[in-house]
């Protein structure tokens, strides 16, 4: 199947100006539990209604959001928000899990039999009501608290009247222009219902252009990519003891408790690949033994080979989906806890959330092209912000080539770098490599070989190889072949380099 240009995560992001978000941060919890349903509705073409009915909500609260956030919102104002982004939450959550346990006719027909998704959103409705009311009741208030302080200026201008008979004349004159002043309000007071009656109507006119276009691309949604297929294929080429050396180290066990970022780097075939998809069983082993630290993991290979593999829009919506998989702590997270949420970080590090483990492979593989900003530079952006949350619970790791523009954005972002060519366990691990095949690979001749020979051709590749698995491979292939008298002149004229093949 076609994968459809136009995301619904992206196209229902527009709603969220970041404004509101730094204004009212709890509306970013909304945004994330859009995508967790989207995700989970990709497949149920059958809850589409559903789904428009409760978007349309969403995105007529965020047009009001946006007004309200133009002033300084009261305590009691932010509470009510509060109160419905809670609500809506809830919704998202109680559709989200219905949506995973039931497809197509199976969900409205489960639906159709409880009463969690209309008391919810019955619920949704008084709230809105609430908060309208409130906003007319503040608008009104504001209007009056005005009113007055232009009256009591008139009482003390006439009792100022009275007692300086010396200033009579400029006291009528200022008793004049308060009454001025005093028409003015009273103009304003009208101006305020006036808006209030236009913003109603334009968000009518949004709300059915955006339902239209959230129907359309729901019908165009597809499933993120599944990175699982490639981490098999890669993880099949590992050979068996390889990179031990890395999962002993002091690097490998910093980064597993400190939440920093980890850099491994190499030319083109030294293994970074065959590492990462070793990385991410070890921390699979841990997600399933769900041990008391709880972590979660989400992971993308990207590929320049494979137009989808490259494309920076299909790495959010894989994490996402993984992520939301491993930890529902999105859809539950309680009222409670978001009344007393005070800082950004505290509503990013959920309660009971443990380490995230977010791996990113190959990321020269995501283009740098002339559009500005490019792919990778999104990326790379993408991997700055999250490291400067300086969140306890994130570990984020990428491998990649060491091309200028990756090395300048992730130099500084990190301490814990690995350079593949310069680690002795990894020369190490090729001539391990080398004397698997020579003394137990399939090759006819080989078996053939004077023991010397052997030797040389294991001492040969390993020092030539500068730490690059898969010249080592290329040159075996070639080797493999090659009777015991002519060992030492092929061995002689092997390409120097990967480019040279």
């Amino acid at each position: 199947m076609a994968r459809s240009d136009h995301n619904v995560l992206y196209a229902f992001s527009g709603t969220l100006s970041e404004g509101v978000a730094l204004v009212f941060p709890p509306a970013k919890l909304v945004f994330a539990g859009v995508g967790v349903l989207l995700l989970a509705a990709k497949d149920v073409a059958a809850s589409q209604d559903i789904l428009v009915d409760i978007f349309g909500r969403i995105e007529s609260f965020f047009v009001r959001l946006e007004i309200y956030t133009e002033v300084l919102l009261t305590p009691a104002m932010t509470n009510k928000m509060v109160e419905i982004t809670v609500e809506i939450l809830d919704i998202l959550a109680t559709a989200t899990k219905e949506m995973g346990q039931s497809r197509a006719k199976k969900f409205l027909k489960k639906v159709a039999g409880r009463t969690d998704l209309e008391d919810g959103m019955k619920k949704l409705d008084k709230l809105i009501n609430d908060e309208v009311a409130m906003a007319s009741a503040h608008t009104v208030k504001a209007t009056h608290a005005i009113d007055n302080k232009v009256t009591a200026v008139g009482d003390g201008v006439m009792g100022v009247d009275e007692k300086v008979l010396v200033v009579t004349g400029e006291v009528q004159l200022v008793g004049a222009g308060v009454k001025e002043i005093g028409g003015k309000v009273q103009t304003m007071a009208e101006d305020t219902t006036e808006v209030k009656t236009i913003i109603r109507q334009t968000t009518d006119q949004i709300n059915n252009v955006k339902r239209n276009q959230l129907r359309e691309n729901l019908r165009k949604w597809q499933s993120p990519l599944d990175p699982s297929t490639t981490h098999n294929i890669v993880g099949d080429r590992r050979h068996e003891g390889t990179a031990q050396w890395f999962f002993e180290s002091n690097r490998f066990e910093d980064w597993k408790l400190t939440g920093s970022l980890l850099w491994i780097h190499g030319k083109p075939g030294s293994g970074k690949s065959v590492l990462c998809s070793a990385i991410i069983n070890d921390i699979t082993t841990r997600c399933e033994t769900r041990s008391a630290s709880n972590p979660s993991m989400a992971y993308f290979y990207f590929d320049f080979r494979d137009v989808d593999k490259k494309a920076r829009r299909n790495l959010l919506p894989s994490l996402l989906l993984q992520l939301s998989t491993c930890s529902n702590s999105f859809g539950t997270y309680s009222s409670v806890s978001m009344r007393h949420t005070t800082k950004e970080h505290e509503m990013l590090t959920l309660p009971n959330q443990g380490p995230i483990y977010l791996i990113l492979d190959a990321l020269d593989g995501c283009p740098d092209t002339s559009d500005v900003p490019s792919p990778r530079e999104q990326v790379l952006d993408l991997v700055t912000d999250l490291v400067g949350l300086r969140l306890p619970n994130l570990r984020i790791c990428v491998t990649s080539r060491p091309e200028a523009d990756i090395c300048e954005a992730l130099e500084s972002l990190t301490s814990q770098t690995v350079s593949l060519q310069d680690e002795r366990g990894q020369k190490k691990d090729i001539a391990d490599y080398v004397r698997s095949v020579v003394f137990s690979g399939p090759g006819k001749f080989m078996k053939r070989w004077r023991e010397e020979d052997k030797e040389h051709v294991i001492e040969t590749l390993s020092e030539r190889a500068d730490g690059t698995f898969r010249w080592v491979f290329c040159q075996l292939e070639v080797l493999r072949n090659c009777p015991p008298q002519d060992v030492r002149r092929v061995l002689r004229e092997l390409p120097k380099s990967l480019d040279d093949i």
